[in-house]
């Protein structure tokens, strides 16, 4: 078993591999192309966009968030979905929910494979202009930025102290 602990406030680099091994897998099935890592910068704002927080409880407590920025949302969902979604239809964010879904689901099982056991959420959906939920202070975390022919999305990882919790316990 692989130890994935937060320490000196840094996300594992074990974890931090595992989700852009999923984000390649997932969206490489859904889009037909493995979206291109664009390196992990925390100061990286989206703008306006729609939000799908995870969070997982087990071996290790953290949460995940997707966002797609505005420019990327309706593409991407076209995409997935087979429709037209306009941005402001309260559908996309079942779309970003979905995708959140499905990537979460790929983690747990990778996560699984390394002895790693993990539950995951239900997703919560947020949208808006740089939104970034408010976590205690110290909390670890980091950003990574993904491109591919429909836009950009955003991925945040944050990691949760042992004794502290931050969004909704699986199943919930």
């Amino acid at each position: 078993m692989v130890d994935l602990q937060m320490k000196d406030g840094v996300i594992p680099e074990e974890l931090s591999d595992c989700v852009k091994d999923s984000v390649a897998s997932v969206f490489n099935m859904i889009m037909g192309e493995e979206p291109s890592f664009d390196g992990s910068d925390d100061s990286k704002k989206v703008g306006e966009g729609v939000v799908g927080t995870i969070s997982f409880t087990g071996d290790i407590t953290w949460l995940l968030m997707l966002t797609l920025p505005r420019s990327s949302a309706e593409k991407i969902a076209l995409k997935f979905v087979g429709i037209e979604i306009p941005y402001d239809c309260e559908d996309m964010g079942g779309v970003v929910a979905e995708l959140a879904n499905c990537l979460a689901g790929d983690i747990v099982a990778r996560l699984s494979a390394l002895g790693i056991k993990t539950a995951m959420s239900l997703p919560t959906m947020m949208r808006g202009i740089d939104v970034e939920p408010i976590l205690p202070r110290n909390t670890p975390s980091c950003k990574q930025h993904f491109t591919m022919a429909e836009g950009e999305m955003l991925l945040k990882i944050a990691g949760i102290k042992p004794g502290e919790s931050v969004g909704r316990k699986p199943g919930t």
